[in-house]
């Protein structure tokens, strides 16, 4: 009776092992066995019912949650979200994660609240994709000034991308007529004069959601350089490895300060911080040093990053705190 239960357990053995592993068909199985397929199937069940087949399913989205608690864990952030890579496209990766965040700010703005959009290629996908069900009476501003990059022949388009947002929500367009950078500390006092820019830079005071791409040095592939390879170098040589809203950070998280930010037209530091939500998003493990910067420097208090540049993210981070 034992050598019949041991031979039937190798044959229920063999035949999962040729379904399960080798991927082979229950017809090509009842050939090789010379058995019919209702046989084979009865086998597999048998096979389950004994425990010599087990199924684990795993869904991904809980590894992704697990990542964004791991990443919270260790930097006191209000909002960590990850979603998946694109391996096969950078610029799919972005609009995935952009289309993320365009349903949180859906979901999250008020009536009333003043959002103001930094550069960023992805932030520009999410002023693409909003699609909120219902109206809202917010209140859209640049966080910046105009500038573009005569190397590319591009320009930041900040200004459309408030469009965008206002038009999405049916809110009030605010718009900053200004460039990024002047040429001297006067020029920038007289301009903040102007009745249009102080209307702006008085609504930075009142920020609630200030949301705001990361960019990296050296500069990802596409990304354009609009404050000039020149400055750029400059911050370099300074040890920075990112930034946003044109505020540079080093890997340490330390806020770099030069006489360039006496020139620039955007929102101060002092009041980008004093906005509820700070959103950050990044894509791509190009970014992973001055995205952990950023984080250092807890000047966001939300996050939204893929998988790969998460899990880069979180590599640093856990190294140093080993360290």
């Amino acid at each position: 009776m034992s050598s019949d239960r041991n031979s039937l357990m190798e044959t229920l053995i063999q035949i999962a092992t040729l379904y399960y592993l080798e991927d082979h068909s229950q017809q090509e199985i009842a050939d090789e066995l010379g058995v019919s397929r209702s046989l084979v199937a009865l086998y597999l069940k048998k096979a389950r019912d004994q425990g010599i087949i087990r199924f684990s399913i795993i869904n991904p989205q809980d590894n992704l949650e697990d990542l964004a608690c791991g990443i919270q864990d260790l930097t006191g952030l209000h909002h960590v979200v990850v979603v998946p890579s694109s391996h096969n496209s950078s610029a799919l990766t972005r609009r995935s994660l952009a289309g993320v965040v365009a349903r949180h700010l859906e979901e999250t703005l008020k009536d009333g609240e003043v959002i103001g959009l930094g550069w960023g290629r992805t932030v520009a996908e999410v002023t693409n994709l909003l699609a909120p069900s219902k109206p809202r009476m917010v209140d859209v501003v640049p966080l910046l000034g105009e500038s573009s990059s005569g190397m590319s022949g591009s320009f930041s388009q900040i200004n459309q991308m408030v469009i965008n947002t206002a038009l999405a929500f049916n809110g009030r367009a605010h718009f900053l007529l200004a460039p990024l950078l002047v040429s001297t500390n006067e020029l920038r006092t007289s301009l903040y004069e102007d009745e249009v820019v102080k209307g702006v830079s008085t609504l930075w005071d009142k920020l609630d959601y200030a949301l705001m791409g990361i960019g990296s040095i050296p500069p990802q592939d596409g990304q354009v350089v609009y404050i000039g390879p020149e400055n750029l170098s400059m911050f370099e040589q300074q040890g920075a490895v990112g930034d946003v809203v044109v505020r540079y950070f080093d890997i340490q998280g330390s806020y770099i300060q030069t006489n360039f930010h006496d020139r620039l037209i955007g929102v101060d530091l002092s009041q980008l911080t004093r906005a509820k939500h700070r959103i950050a998003l990044a894509a791509g493990i190009e970014k992973v040093k001055a995205t952990v910067g950023i984080l250092r420097s807890q000047i966001c208090t939300d996050l939204f990053v893929d998988e790969v540049l998460a899990r880069a993210i979180m590599e640093e981070l856990s190294s140093t705190e080993k360290g």
